[in-house]
């Protein structure tokens, strides 16, 4: 019986194995000759070592002339999903594999910052072995990504050089990474708090050693340190309509402020200490329109509030927090944000808010932005 029950077995769970094996295979072979991961790798990097790397990224590509702000912030976000900036990173958490590496009609099996796949990957390891370097190195796959990888580079560059976030974002994406459909708005999310997070003005990181007409340059330190610190005081640029935050109010908007009581703390305040749901419930005590503690991360203040009877609008009014969902605004991908609307501008396009931890995250530091109204935005009047 024993013997029976043993050989009928076998015959059911070798088909289904064998059935196993060949989708295993189909998945394995499909073709993508493009830039694109499974977005899993065996190492992952530290929230620190990521700050670290991007502002590596970030010094360097600022030596090349016309690279904006908002095209390092879409490299960096189309990198975070593609490797989470792990220049070893070989897709999907593989051991990584020389002969199947140096395999260009090989797909799914993309390497480095950029997965790059195919013979687009061989090509990386070549230009590595020319130069006497690993694949891995950082520097060597930035200076690959610039100006050596055929008429990709062109078109990273052109990304490079674009002023909106949103927009070199995709264009990054659709045009230079060749893939990751369905990612466009993780990849915006990421670069978006990129944008912010590089505003702050820590240049602690050196720059990578990649100038814009290929050769090692050894004054990419002082060329560094010689860069304005800081965030741009001019309002009207930034992520697409949310301007570059700064630590003073806007000249155009002083006159608008009669409480400019910033640094105001309520001893009932519940939040985690200068994180911005702190920030606004302080706010809105010293405004004389208090919220209540509990309504959650910033991304659920609007949904909370409304549950709880509170007004909301789709449109910003003196005086009101305003939540933002995850991404909408340049806010936290994971929790959101929120913050007051201090004033309006003389023709109601815009309007400033005040707010915590997006300049110096964690040190209580309030700044300013002044936005458009957008999606992912909700307004919340406290009570009276």
């Amino acid at each position: 019986m024993k013997k029976f029950i043993t050989r009928r077995l076998t015959l059911i769970i070798a088909p289904l194995f064998l059935l196993l094996v060949v989708i295993m295979a189909v998945v394995g072979g499909t073709s993508n000759n493009q830039c694109e991961s499974g977005n899993s790798v065996g190492t992952v990097l530290s929230s620190a070592d990521k700050k670290q790397t991007a502002q590596s990224i970030a010094n360097s590509l600022k030596e090349i002339p016309n690279i904006t702000p908002a095209g390092i912030s879409a490299y960096l976000g189309n990198a975070e999903v593609e490797s989470g900036l792990n220049s070893k990173a070989v897709q999907s958490g593989a051991v990584y594999d020389e002969a199947k590496a140096m395999n260009p009609g090989l797909s799914g099996y993309a390497i480095g910052f950029n997965q790059w796949d195919g013979s687009r990957r061989v090509d990386l390891i070549n230009y590595a072995k020319s130069q006497g370097k690993s694949w891995e190195d950082p520097t060597l796959q930035l200076d690959f990504a610039i100006h050596h990888d055929g008429a990709n580079s062109e078109i990273l560059k052109q990304g490079l050089a674009m002023d909106d976030v949103a927009e070199a974002t995709e264009y990054l994406r659709a045009k230079w990474e060749r893939g990751g459909v369905g990612t466009t708005e993780k990849r915006t999310n990421f670069a978006k708090q990129w944008y912010l997070d590089l505003s702050n003005g820590n240049n602690d990181s050196p720059a990578l050693s990649v100038s814009s007409d290929n050769v090692k340059d050894n004054n990419n330190q002082d060329n560094q340190n010689a860069q304005e610190a800081g965030c741009s005081t001019n309002v009207s640029q930034g992520m697409g309509s949310s301007g570059a935050p700064v630590t003073s109010i806007p000249e155009q908007y002083k006159d608008k402020i009669s409480d400019t009581n910033f640094t105001a703390t309520s001893p009932t305040n519940t939040y985690p200490a200068n994180q911005c749901t702190w920030y606004a419930f302080n706010r809105m005590q010293e405004l004389g329109t208090p919220v209540e503690n509990y309504l959650g991360n910033g991304a659920d203040w609007g949904a909370n509030a409304k549950a709880k009877g509170y007004n909301t609008d789709s449109q910003p009014h003196v005086g009101w927090v305003i939540s933002f969902t995850q991404g909408a605004g340049g806010a936290d991908p994971t929790y959101g944000h929120v913050a007051v609307v201090e004033a309006m501008s003389d023709d109601g396009s815009h309007f400033l808010v005040s707010e915590c931890n997006v300049v110096n995250g964690g040190s209580g530091t309030i700044s300013f932005r002044e936005l458009s109204v957008g999606a992912g935005m909700t307004f919340i009047e406290g009570r009276k």
